[in-house]
């Protein structure tokens, strides 16, 4: 009773194993940017956007800050 449970357990394994591998299996999208997209921004590293309204407090704060 023990040995063919702990098969059953192996098969069942390594269905699930061979299953969520194959989910992996998808094409990725290329990096360019769509047709009709134009680039907008001017970021520059290591700068933040100017804010023109202030900061309201929320109950997450103390989390991030």
């Amino acid at each position: 009773m023990t040995r063919s449970r702990l098969q059953l357990g192996l098969v069942l394994g390594v269905l699930a194993l061979g299953t969520f591998s194959l989910f992996g299996c998808g094409v990725r999208g290329s990096l360019e940017a769509p047709e009709g997209v134009t680039k907008t921004g001017e970021a520059k590293p290591g700068t933040t956007p100017d804010s023109s309204k202030p900061h309201e407090p929320s109950i997450l704060d103390p989390l991030i800050r």
